[in-house]
Protein backbone atom coordinates (compact mmCIF):
# COMPACT_ATOMS: atom_id res chain seq x y z
CA UNK A 1 0.00 0.00 0.00
CA UNK A 2 1.38 3.80 -1.12
CA UNK A 3 2.18 5.79 2.17
CA UNK A 4 0.28 8.92 1.32
CA UNK A 5 1.10 12.83 2.61
CA UNK A 6 -0.93 13.94 5.03
CA UNK A 7 -2.47 17.19 3.55
CA UNK A 8 -5.89 17.64 4.40
CA UNK A 9 -6.10 21.26 5.98
CA UNK A 10 -8.36 22.81 8.37
CA UNK A 11 -6.96 25.56 10.33
CA UNK A 12 -3.65 27.30 9.88
CA UNK A 13 -1.88 28.95 13.32
CA UNK A 14 1.28 31.08 13.71
CA UNK A 15 2.58 29.34 16.17
CA UNK A 16 5.91 31.90 17.37
CA UNK A 17 8.03 33.86 16.22
CA UNK A 18 11.67 34.47 17.85
CA UNK A 19 14.68 36.25 17.47
CA UNK A 20 17.47 34.16 16.46
CA UNK A 21 20.79 34.28 18.24
CA UNK A 22 19.47 35.65 21.62
CA UNK A 23 22.92 34.06 22.97
CA UNK A 24 25.42 35.67 21.55
CA UNK A 25 24.81 39.27 20.37
CA UNK A 26 26.57 40.29 16.99
CA UNK A 27 26.41 43.73 14.71
CA UNK A 28 24.14 42.09 11.91
CA UNK A 29 20.57 42.59 11.64
CA UNK A 30 18.86 40.07 13.85
CA UNK A 31 16.88 37.49 12.21
CA UNK A 32 13.24 36.33 12.82
CA UNK A 33 12.07 32.83 12.63
CA UNK A 34 8.18 32.35 11.53
CA UNK A 35 6.71 29.14 12.25
CA UNK A 36 3.55 28.17 10.52
CA UNK A 37 1.75 25.00 11.63
CA UNK A 38 -0.83 23.17 8.75
CA UNK A 39 -2.18 20.14 9.97
CA UNK A 40 1.25 19.18 11.64
CA UNK A 41 3.63 20.60 9.05
CA UNK A 42 5.67 23.49 9.66
CA UNK A 43 6.44 26.15 7.01
CA UNK A 44 9.18 28.29 8.27
CA UNK A 45 10.47 31.47 6.85
CA UNK A 46 13.31 33.65 7.92
CA UNK A 47 12.61 37.30 8.06
CA UNK A 48 14.88 40.19 8.80
CA UNK A 49 14.46 42.43 11.96
CA UNK A 50 10.73 42.21 13.00
CA UNK A 51 11.27 45.54 14.32
CA UNK A 52 11.46 46.84 10.82
CA UNK A 53 9.07 45.11 9.21
CA UNK A 54 5.13 46.86 9.41
CA UNK A 55 2.50 45.31 10.34
CA UNK A 56 0.98 45.03 6.57
CA UNK A 57 3.82 43.97 5.14
CA UNK A 58 4.16 41.25 7.60
CA UNK A 59 0.37 40.22 7.62
CA UNK A 60 0.91 40.43 4.04
CA UNK A 61 3.63 37.75 4.10
CA UNK A 62 1.88 35.13 6.13
CA UNK A 63 -1.16 35.65 3.80
CA UNK A 64 1.05 34.26 0.86
CA UNK A 65 2.74 31.72 2.31
CA UNK A 66 -0.83 30.39 3.65
CA UNK A 67 -2.55 31.06 0.42
CA UNK A 68 0.30 29.53 -1.78
CA UNK A 69 0.78 26.15 0.64
CA UNK A 70 -3.07 25.37 1.02
CA UNK A 71 -3.46 25.82 -3.31
CA UNK A 72 -0.61 23.40 -3.58
CA UNK A 73 -2.03 21.09 -1.02
CA UNK A 74 -5.03 20.37 -2.64
CA UNK A 75 -3.17 19.69 -6.26
CA UNK A 76 -0.62 17.31 -4.52
CA UNK A 77 -3.20 15.59 -2.63
CA UNK A 78 -5.12 15.12 -6.17
CA UNK A 79 -2.05 14.02 -7.76
CA UNK A 80 -1.67 11.38 -4.68
CA UNK A 81 -5.17 10.12 -5.74
CA UNK A 82 -3.98 9.47 -8.92
CA UNK A 83 -1.63 7.46 -8.03
CA UNK A 84 -3.26 5.57 -5.86
CA UNK A 85 -6.04 4.97 -8.92
CA UNK A 86 -3.13 3.89 -10.86
CA UNK A 87 -3.33 -0.11 -11.19
CA UNK A 88 -0.69 -2.16 -9.68
CA UNK A 89 -0.43 -5.50 -11.38
CA UNK A 90 2.54 -4.15 -13.16
CA UNK A 91 5.94 -3.79 -11.58
CA UNK A 92 7.45 -0.98 -13.74
CA UNK A 93 3.72 0.84 -13.03
CA UNK A 94 4.13 0.52 -9.34
CA UNK A 95 7.78 1.71 -9.65
CA UNK A 96 7.36 4.50 -11.35
CA UNK A 97 4.14 5.16 -8.65
CA UNK A 98 6.50 4.83 -5.81
CA UNK A 99 8.96 7.58 -7.76
CA UNK A 100 6.83 10.06 -8.37
CA UNK A 101 5.24 9.62 -4.22
CA UNK A 102 8.75 10.07 -3.45
CA UNK A 103 9.99 13.05 -5.85
CA UNK A 104 6.42 15.01 -4.59
CA UNK A 105 7.20 14.51 -1.16
CA UNK A 106 10.85 16.21 -2.17
CA UNK A 107 9.49 18.86 -3.54
CA UNK A 108 6.79 19.37 -0.93
CA UNK A 109 9.89 19.58 1.94
CA UNK A 110 11.86 21.79 -0.02
CA UNK A 111 8.93 24.14 -0.37
CA UNK A 112 8.06 24.52 3.37
CA UNK A 113 11.52 26.42 4.15
CA UNK A 114 11.73 29.88 3.08
CA UNK A 115 14.68 32.51 3.96
CA UNK A 116 15.01 36.09 2.92
CA UNK A 117 17.75 38.06 3.53
CA UNK A 118 16.34 41.42 3.52
CA UNK A 119 13.43 43.38 3.88
CA UNK A 120 13.37 44.87 0.63
CA UNK A 121 12.92 41.92 -1.60
CA UNK A 122 10.56 39.75 0.34
CA UNK A 123 7.85 40.00 -1.99
CA UNK A 124 9.80 38.85 -5.31
CA UNK A 125 11.60 36.49 -3.14
CA UNK A 126 8.38 34.55 -1.97
CA UNK A 127 7.27 34.90 -5.72
CA UNK A 128 10.27 33.32 -7.38
CA UNK A 129 9.75 30.68 -4.53
CA UNK A 130 6.24 29.78 -5.19
CA UNK A 131 6.86 30.09 -8.99
CA UNK A 132 9.65 27.24 -8.78
CA UNK A 133 7.48 24.83 -6.70
CA UNK A 134 4.76 25.47 -9.18
CA UNK A 135 6.68 24.59 -11.83
CA UNK A 136 7.98 21.69 -10.86
CA UNK A 137 4.17 20.11 -9.62
CA UNK A 138 3.75 21.11 -13.13
CA UNK A 139 6.36 18.96 -14.45
CA UNK A 140 4.96 15.80 -12.39
CA UNK A 141 1.78 16.64 -13.39
CA UNK A 142 2.75 15.92 -16.84
CA UNK A 143 4.73 12.55 -16.19
CA UNK A 144 1.69 11.55 -14.50
CA UNK A 145 -0.16 12.39 -17.24
CA UNK A 146 1.70 9.97 -19.43
CA UNK A 147 2.37 7.13 -17.24
CA UNK A 148 -2.00 7.29 -16.83
CA UNK A 149 -1.73 7.52 -20.81
CA UNK A 150 0.29 4.51 -21.32
CA UNK A 151 -1.64 2.03 -18.59
CA UNK A 152 -5.37 3.55 -20.11
CA UNK A 153 -6.53 5.63 -17.41
CA UNK A 154 -8.83 8.74 -18.27
CA UNK A 155 -7.67 11.62 -17.05
CA UNK A 156 -9.85 15.08 -16.97
CA UNK A 157 -7.51 18.55 -15.90
CA UNK A 158 -9.14 20.36 -13.31
CA UNK A 159 -7.24 23.28 -11.57
CA UNK A 160 -6.96 23.89 -7.70
CA UNK A 161 -9.78 26.52 -7.58
CA UNK A 162 -8.98 29.61 -6.40
CA UNK A 163 -8.47 30.26 -2.21
CA UNK A 164 -9.96 32.77 0.38
CA UNK A 165 -7.71 32.55 3.31
CA UNK A 166 -9.78 33.63 6.74
CA UNK A 167 -6.39 33.99 8.90
CA UNK A 168 -6.78 33.88 12.51
CA UNK A 169 -5.15 36.57 14.55
CA UNK A 170 -1.93 35.92 15.63
CA UNK A 171 1.35 37.18 18.31
CA UNK A 172 4.57 37.17 17.34
CA UNK A 173 7.35 37.27 20.36
CA UNK A 174 9.60 40.37 19.42
CA UNK A 175 12.02 38.97 22.66
CA UNK A 176 11.46 37.66 26.41
CA UNK A 177 9.76 40.70 27.71
CA UNK A 178 7.57 42.65 24.78
CA UNK A 179 4.84 40.63 23.06
CA UNK A 180 3.36 42.47 20.08
CA UNK A 181 -0.01 41.65 19.00
CA UNK A 182 -1.76 42.18 15.22
CA UNK A 183 -5.19 42.07 14.80
CA UNK A 184 -7.03 39.42 12.13
CA UNK A 185 -5.83 39.97 8.74
CA UNK A 186 -9.43 38.94 7.62
CA UNK A 187 -10.87 41.81 9.29
CA UNK A 188 -13.20 42.92 7.16
CA UNK A 189 -14.75 45.45 9.98
CA UNK A 190 -13.45 48.45 12.07
CA UNK A 191 -14.90 49.66 15.27
CA UNK A 192 -13.79 53.69 16.39
CA UNK A 193 -14.34 56.14 18.97
CA UNK A 194 -15.67 58.93 17.20
CA UNK A 195 -14.92 62.70 18.65
CA UNK A 196 -15.43 66.05 16.58
CA UNK A 197 -15.94 69.64 17.17
CA UNK A 198 -16.10 72.60 14.56
CA UNK A 199 -18.57 75.24 13.80
CA UNK A 200 -22.33 75.91 12.48
CA UNK A 201 -24.11 78.43 10.24
CA UNK A 202 -27.50 78.63 9.64
CA UNK A 203 -28.81 79.46 6.25
CA UNK A 204 -27.77 83.01 5.18
CA UNK A 205 -27.38 84.10 9.01
CA UNK A 206 -29.29 87.33 8.21
CA UNK A 207 -32.05 86.14 10.63
CA UNK A 208 -30.16 85.32 13.78
CA UNK A 209 -26.75 87.25 13.02
CA UNK A 210 -25.21 85.00 14.60
CA UNK A 211 -21.63 85.18 15.73
CA UNK A 212 -19.85 82.11 13.81
CA UNK A 213 -16.55 81.92 16.27
CA UNK A 214 -19.33 81.05 19.05
CA UNK A 215 -21.85 78.82 17.09
CA UNK A 216 -19.98 75.76 17.21
CA UNK A 217 -20.87 72.15 17.75
CA UNK A 218 -19.30 68.74 18.65
CA UNK A 219 -20.05 65.08 18.74
CA UNK A 220 -18.80 61.76 20.60
CA UNK A 221 -19.95 58.20 19.53
CA UNK A 222 -19.03 54.81 17.92
CA UNK A 223 -18.49 54.59 14.15
CA UNK A 224 -18.43 51.07 12.45
CA UNK A 225 -16.78 50.58 9.16
CA UNK A 226 -17.21 46.90 6.89
CA UNK A 227 -15.50 46.47 3.86
CA UNK A 228 -17.47 44.83 0.65
CA UNK A 229 -14.79 42.04 0.30
CA UNK A 230 -11.84 41.52 2.60
CA UNK A 231 -9.31 42.92 0.77
CA UNK A 232 -11.94 45.68 -1.17
CA UNK A 233 -10.67 49.34 -0.90
CA UNK A 234 -14.58 50.39 -0.16
CA UNK A 235 -16.53 49.94 2.34
CA UNK A 236 -19.31 51.48 4.10
CA UNK A 237 -19.47 53.47 7.23
CA UNK A 238 -22.23 53.47 10.00
CA UNK A 239 -22.51 54.81 13.81
CA UNK A 240 -24.54 56.16 16.26
CA UNK A 241 -23.67 59.90 17.92
CA UNK A 242 -24.53 62.29 20.57
CA UNK A 243 -24.31 65.52 19.01
CA UNK A 244 -24.72 69.10 20.78
CA UNK A 245 -25.19 72.42 18.41
CA UNK A 246 -25.14 76.05 19.87
CA UNK A 247 -25.69 79.53 17.96
CA UNK A 248 -23.93 82.89 19.43
CA UNK A 249 -26.36 85.28 19.24
CA UNK A 250 -25.66 88.83 20.10
CA UNK A 251 -25.89 89.56 23.72
CA UNK A 252 -29.66 91.40 23.46
CA UNK A 253 -31.25 88.67 21.53
CA UNK A 254 -33.87 86.51 23.37
CA UNK A 255 -35.41 84.15 21.48
CA UNK A 256 -38.94 84.25 22.34
CA UNK A 257 -42.15 81.88 21.06
CA UNK A 258 -45.23 83.64 20.14
CA UNK A 259 -48.56 82.86 18.57
CA UNK A 260 -46.95 84.03 15.57
CA UNK A 261 -43.98 81.82 15.30
CA UNK A 262 -40.40 81.68 17.01
CA UNK A 263 -39.02 85.32 17.14
CA UNK A 264 -35.77 86.55 17.54
CA UNK A 265 -36.54 89.89 20.02
CA UNK A 266 -33.65 92.72 20.84
CA UNK A 267 -33.77 93.79 24.54
CA UNK A 268 -32.47 97.31 25.12
CA UNK A 269 -31.72 96.90 28.66
CA UNK A 270 -29.45 94.06 28.73
CA UNK A 271 -26.78 93.69 30.63
CA UNK A 272 -25.71 89.87 29.31
CA UNK A 273 -22.63 88.83 28.49
CA UNK A 274 -23.38 85.52 26.36
CA UNK A 275 -26.84 84.57 24.36
CA UNK A 276 -27.34 81.11 22.54
CA UNK A 277 -30.07 79.09 21.05
CA UNK A 278 -28.72 75.00 22.03
CA UNK A 279 -30.00 72.21 20.70
CA UNK A 280 -28.91 68.32 21.62
CA UNK A 281 -29.53 65.24 18.96
CA UNK A 282 -28.27 61.73 18.04
CA UNK A 283 -27.04 61.12 14.46
CA UNK A 284 -26.71 58.26 12.19
CA UNK A 285 -24.54 58.54 9.63
CA UNK A 286 -24.29 56.05 6.67
CA UNK A 287 -21.36 57.07 4.22
CA UNK A 288 -18.97 55.18 1.04
CA UNK A 289 -15.78 54.98 2.37
CA UNK A 290 -12.61 54.52 0.16
CA UNK A 291 -10.01 53.63 2.47
CA UNK A 292 -6.12 52.93 1.11
CA UNK A 293 -5.72 50.49 4.02
CA UNK A 294 -7.52 47.66 6.64
CA UNK A 295 -9.18 49.39 9.04
CA UNK A 296 -10.05 52.84 7.80
CA UNK A 297 -8.52 54.86 10.01
CA UNK A 298 -4.98 53.21 9.16
CA UNK A 299 -4.13 55.56 6.47
CA UNK A 300 -5.79 57.73 3.90
CA UNK A 301 -9.65 57.78 3.37
CA UNK A 302 -12.42 59.71 2.07
CA UNK A 303 -16.25 58.92 2.59
CA UNK A 304 -19.48 60.40 0.82
CA UNK A 305 -23.33 59.57 2.09
CA UNK A 306 -25.97 61.10 4.50
CA UNK A 307 -26.77 61.21 7.97
CA UNK A 308 -30.33 61.28 9.55
CA UNK A 309 -30.69 62.62 13.26
CA UNK A 310 -33.12 63.22 15.84
CA UNK A 311 -33.41 66.53 17.95
CA UNK A 312 -34.74 65.66 21.79
CA UNK A 313 -33.88 68.80 23.43
CA UNK A 314 -33.55 72.90 22.81
CA UNK A 315 -32.98 75.42 24.90
CA UNK A 316 -31.80 79.08 25.41
CA UNK A 317 -28.98 80.18 27.92
CA UNK A 318 -28.71 83.90 28.95
CA UNK A 319 -25.71 84.83 31.10
CA UNK A 320 -26.10 88.49 32.63
CA UNK A 321 -25.01 90.84 35.52
CA UNK A 322 -27.37 91.23 38.01
CA UNK A 323 -27.57 93.44 41.21
CA UNK A 324 -25.01 96.27 42.12
CA UNK A 325 -22.23 94.10 43.57
CA UNK A 326 -22.39 92.57 39.61
CA UNK A 327 -23.07 89.01 40.42
CA UNK A 328 -23.18 86.63 37.52
CA UNK A 329 -26.95 84.90 36.95
CA UNK A 330 -27.33 81.85 34.09
CA UNK A 331 -30.64 81.47 32.78
CA UNK A 332 -31.81 78.27 31.32
CA UNK A 333 -35.23 78.20 28.95
CA UNK A 334 -36.22 75.13 27.37
CA UNK A 335 -38.55 74.87 24.78
CA UNK A 336 -39.75 73.89 21.44
CA UNK A 337 -38.87 76.94 19.58
CA UNK A 338 -40.27 75.30 16.73
CA UNK A 339 -36.93 73.67 16.37
CA UNK A 340 -37.58 70.49 13.46
CA UNK A 341 -37.12 67.44 15.49
CA UNK A 342 -36.30 65.46 12.39
CA UNK A 343 -33.31 66.20 9.81
CA UNK A 344 -31.35 64.50 7.38
CA UNK A 345 -28.42 65.42 5.19
CA UNK A 346 -25.60 65.02 2.84
CA UNK A 347 -22.03 64.54 4.34
CA UNK A 348 -18.55 63.94 3.13
CA UNK A 349 -15.24 63.39 4.99
CA UNK A 350 -11.70 63.35 4.29
CA UNK A 351 -9.64 61.73 7.24
CA UNK A 352 -5.87 60.28 7.31
CA UNK A 353 -4.71 58.42 10.24
CA UNK A 354 -8.07 59.18 12.61
CA UNK A 355 -7.54 62.57 12.37
CA UNK A 356 -10.82 63.86 10.28
CA UNK A 357 -12.55 67.17 8.90
CA UNK A 358 -15.97 66.53 8.16
CA UNK A 359 -18.52 68.62 5.95
CA UNK A 360 -22.88 68.51 6.35
CA UNK A 361 -25.61 69.79 5.35
CA UNK A 362 -28.80 69.28 5.89
CA UNK A 363 -31.28 69.00 3.46
CA UNK A 364 -34.69 70.59 5.82
CA UNK A 365 -35.22 73.70 7.44
CA UNK A 366 -33.80 73.70 10.84
CA UNK A 367 -36.49 75.63 12.07
CA UNK A 368 -40.57 74.38 11.48
CA UNK A 369 -42.96 76.43 8.64
CA UNK A 370 -44.86 77.23 12.29
CA UNK A 371 -42.07 79.23 13.31
CA UNK A 372 -43.03 81.54 10.61
CA UNK A 373 -38.72 81.76 9.28
CA UNK A 374 -37.43 81.63 5.88
CA UNK A 375 -35.68 78.34 5.13
CA UNK A 376 -32.06 77.84 7.11
CA UNK A 377 -30.68 74.67 6.18
CA UNK A 378 -27.78 73.98 8.91
CA UNK A 379 -24.36 73.55 7.31
CA UNK A 380 -21.32 72.93 9.91
CA UNK A 381 -17.52 71.91 9.51
CA UNK A 382 -15.55 70.08 12.08
CA UNK A 383 -12.69 68.39 13.04
CA UNK A 384 -12.25 65.36 14.83
CA UNK A 385 -10.31 61.96 15.48
CA UNK A 386 -11.47 58.30 14.80
CA UNK A 387 -9.63 55.89 16.77
CA UNK A 388 -10.19 52.08 15.96
CA UNK A 389 -9.37 49.24 18.04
Amino acid sequence: MRKLIPLFISSVVLTSAQLLGQTQKTDSIPMVNIQIEVDGTKISISTPDIRKISEKDLDEIVRNITQNAQKFAIRSEKMLNRIHELPDQDLRVVRQSDSLIARLQSVLDSSMSITIKSKNNWKRALDKHFEQFDLQLQNLDRELSQLESIVGVPHAANDAPEITIEMPGFKIQKDSVTIMKFPKSSNRSATAFHFSTGINQLGDNSVLDADLLRSWTFSIGVHGFRRFSPNSPAGLLYGLQYRWTAFGLNTDTRVAVTPTGTEFQIDPNSTATRSRLRSQSLEAPMLFVLSSRRGYTRHLYFGLGVFGGWRFANSTYVRDLTGANNMERNTITKASYHVNPLYAGARAILGFKGFTATASYEFNSYFRSQANLPNMPLMSLTIGVDLDD
